[in-house]
């Protein structure tokens, strides 16, 4: 370790466990390596039950992370687990420990484990995904404000999660906040467009937008649909994929496809992509939609902004890198079909190459880090 390296905690989930936390999780532990820190993940025993987890599986065993030294010790609702991983972070005695936070679920683990850490004097930082998760109750607010009551030092990825966990946690408490990084983390093809398309079964000759990741209500894969119907009104010519597994409602989506006559513009591939496939998609598609009707931040992004794919999303997305990004980016208001056929109309334009953004995506991995590892010596949870 050189003088200015951590010894650092993370907890959070790592694969084998599927979806974007899990993906950025990986990622966050390897920057940290590279920059020379100390890192030891605490990840998930178990993670949630069925009820909570629609999917077909929490788990992606195909998923290998090489260099990341990880144990799988936690579990929601099992205080032997707890007292397992603070034991070893007390065993451990960390500079400080980088504590993710995105579902109330973990309200009970998280106020308990800050609590220990808290008293054991170990810095501790959280790290808010979500202040509150997606689609939440008024429950999950009074849950995060009593998961998060003894936490004072704080990191965000958006100013409007910022604003959301400001209105919950102590007057006292830092929060800073440092966009969610750009990352590319699936494994390159080395084919070209047309072979991708093709080993996909995907058409050739016509622009394709793509739409990754878990199918939720909240992301507005519904208006994409109608915003698609409308480009079929006008002849556009466009194929939309929609690579991934749907937690609910996949009927009714198939069923809009079908009222709309839009079959043959549209390719689903309503399973979980796993890492071995997931670049393939985005090195077949010419830009990349997120259509979210709410949420502030999404990791599907930061992955076609490292694929240096043209972006259009809804302003709900309060991501200032979005301003930033240099391949071309429309933002539209949520939920309305007409602006984002219109958006959709004016992508197909874009002359698109795929584009290293290998400088992009560092600086923004160095931003967040730096927000993570500084101020420990004053900032104890």
């Amino acid at each position: 370790m050189t003088t200015n390296s951590k010894k650092i905690v993370l907890i959070g989930p790592m694969p084998p466990y599927r979806g974007g936390i899990a993906r950025f999780s990986a990622s966050l532990a390897k920057q940290l390596l590279d920059m020379g820190h100390e890192v030891k993940v605490i990840s998930f025993r178990k993670q949630y039950p069925k009820l909570l987890y629609p999917g077909k599986s929490e788990k992606d065993l195909s998923q290998t992370i090489s260099g990341v030294h990880t144990d799988f010790l936690l579990s929601p609702i099992n205080f032997i687990d707890w007292n397992k991983t603070f034991r070893q972070i007390q065993n451990l005695q960390p500079d400080f420990v980088i504590f993710q936070w995105w579902n109330t679920f973990w309200a009970p683990a998280t106020s308990w484990l800050i609590h220990k850490i808290k008293h054991a004097g170990i810095s501790t930082k959280v790290l808010v995904h979500n202040a509150f998760p997606h689609e939440a109750t008024w429950f999950d607010t009074k849950l995060t404000a009593w998961a998060l009551r003894e936490a004072n030092s704080f990191v965000t990825m958006t100013a409007g999660e910022a604003t959301r966990l400001r209105s919950v946690v102590s007057p006292q408490a830092e929060i800073l906040t440092a966009p969610h990084p750009v990352y590319r983390q699936f494994p390159s093809s080395g084919l070209s467009k047309a072979q991708v398309r093709e080993k996909l079964g995907l058409p050739d000759g016509c622009p394709i937008a793509l739409f990754f990741g878990f199918v939720r209500p909240y992301k507005g894969l519904g208006v994409l649909l109608d915003a698609v119907g409308k480009l079929r009104q006008e002849q556009a010519d466009l194929h939309l994929v929609v690579a991934g597994e749907f937690w609910r409602g996949e009927a009714d989506y198939i069923k809009q496809i079908h009222d709309l006559d839009i079959c043959d513009m549209v390719t689903i591939r309503a399973n979980y992509i796993p890492d071995s496939e997931a670049g393939l998609y985005f090195e077949a598609a010419d830009f990349f939609v997120a259509p979210y009707l709410e949420g502030t931040q999404s990791g599907s992004i930061k992955l076609a902004m490292g694929y240096g794919l043209p972006i259009i999303v809804t302003d709900t997305i309060t991501d200032p890198m979005i301003q930033e990004y240099p391949h071309g980016r429309l933002i539209v208001p949520p939920g309305d079909a007409p602006a984002l056929a219109k958006a959709i109309r004016k992508a197909t334009l874009i002359q698109h190459e795929a584009i290293e953004n290998e400088s992009f995506a560092q600086q923004s991995w160095h931003n967040l880090i730096s927000s993570l590892t500084i101020s420990q010596n004053r900032n104890m949870t």
